[in-house]
């Protein structure tokens, strides 16, 4: 038993060490992309029923670091503001796919040619995806209530935000990205490091090459396993690397890696509900299609022009020893960091004697942007010196002096969510 501790523990330490150096540059470049572009300017671009706002939605929507749970409010809230139906798929399906720091983890795993094949196929996805929409009837049910309920309506949020000066928005930037980006996915990263461990030492060497056929079977294989799966981009790379190296083909561990990130079974079921049944099918049908596409011309690719597509748990790039194993201190600092302040609210924290202190449930939040976005609401009321929101309970806990509970539950019915008590 020790043995296979130690093994799986191992096994975990060398997958965070592939990453960390990646990850920990893209969170950085997410950070400077959530300081340096406000949110408000993107639904300008969006408004058309046009194969333009699809294209501009799919560009858009490959860079940000966004899984397929937090993608969803973010394109309500697009589609609220006026984007069509067309860049709202769009962007629902290109987002999740990739963003700038699954994209370096896919380059440091895999080589240059993943790297490119991954964000080009989000934006060739999205873009199809978007278009295909186009020719579907514009009185596709909603449900007007859900979309009002959901949309976080972040422009007065916006417009302070765009009034600090340049330091406070770099430290809010990596503040976003290394505590409340980086919490977003660190349970999903943390168990995506474990289920590749386990898999790495469970199956052996070319055993899936073995049994599956090599082409269109292994690909239906990961489509089938990744399509209903909630997995973020960053967390589907060990898991895509170990499966390559038991034998899937380089194009079947592509087909996960666009299918695994870019639904969910509860993402689908939103979708359908926010926007008909017709356009769940034109959003799976793009993702299935266009991942089987990807797969099989990586493939060939790599069987006839000899493109290079590195082994994974091979694969190395010479960085320095300080370089790798300081990330991956600085990434495990922060994921601690994380997990340690959500036991601490959940057990720990208590108000000052002096302070008073209001608890609200929730409605309509599903992620930590949602969290994000009510939190700085609550903060701006007069008053206020802490608001604690949890997700998993939907509670929020604020206190401060003087609290008045009316101008709490206006703040956050401002944003676009309801207090039910």
């Amino acid at each position: 038993m020790m043995d296979l501790l130690r093994q799986f523990l191992l096994e975990n330490l060398w997958l965070i060490g592939q990453m960390a150096p990646y990850l920990t540059l893209g969170f950085a470049i997410a950070g400077l992309l959530h300081a340096s572009v406000p949110r408000t300017i993107v639904a300008e671009y969006l408004g058309r029923e046009s194969a333009g706002s699809a294209w501009r939605a799919a560009l858009i929507g490959v860079p940000l670091p966004l899984c397929s749970c937090g993608v969803v409010p973010t394109a309500i809230g697009l589609r609220k503001r006026g984007a069509s139906r067309a860049a709202t798929v769009s962007f629902l399906i290109s987002t999740p796919q990739t963003g700038v720091d699954s994209i370096l983890a896919t380059f440091g795993f895999f080589g240059w040619a993943f790297a490119i094949f991954r964000p080009v196929a989000a934006f060739v996805s999205g873009l199809v995806g978007g278009v295909a929409t186009l020719f579907l009837k514009k009185n596709a049910a909603q449900d007007e209530h859900w979309l009002k309920y959901h949309v976080a309506a972040e422009d007065e949020l916006a417009q302070a935000t765009a009034a600090l000066p340049l330091p406070k928005k770099l430290r809010n930037g990596m503040r976003f990205a290394f505590i409340e980006l980086l919490g977003d996915i660190a349970l999903w990263l943390v168990l995506g490091l474990a289920a590749a461990a386990l898999i790495s030492m469970a199956i052996p060497d070319d055993f899936l090459a073995s049994r599956i056929p090599p082409g269109i079977a292994q690909m239906l294989v990961m489509m089938a396993f990744g399509i209903p799966l909630y997995v973020c981009s960053t967390a589907s790379i060990p898991i895509a690397a170990v499966l390559m190296a038991k034998g899937i083909s380089a194009g079947a561990a592509f087909v996960f890696l666009m299918t695994g990130p870019a639904t969910n079974a509860a993402t689908m079921l939103i979708i359908a509900r926010v926007m008909g049944w017709r356009v769940l099918a034109t959003y799976l049908g793009s993702i299935a299609l266009l991942a089987l596409g990807f797969g099989l011309g990586l493939d060939w690719l790599t069987a006839h022009i000899g493109l290079s597509v590195a082994t994974p748990m091979v694969h190395h790039h010479m960085l320095p020893d300080w370089i790798t194993w300081g990330s991956a201190g600085l990434l495990t600092f922060f994921i601690a960091r994380h997990f340690m302040d959500r036991i601490d609210k959940r057990f720990f924290r208590r108000k000052t004697v002096s302070e008073q202190a209001v608890e609200l449930l929730i409605e309509g939040m599903t992620c930590s942007h949602c969290v994000k976005t009510v939190s700085d609401a609550l903060k701006q009321v007069p008053g206020v010196t802490k608001a604690d929101v949890n997700l998993a309970t939907g509670r929020a806990q604020v206190e401060g002096k003087n609290l008045d509970r009316d101008a709490l539950k206006k703040a956050v019915e401002s944003v676009g969510y309801r207090i039910k008590s």
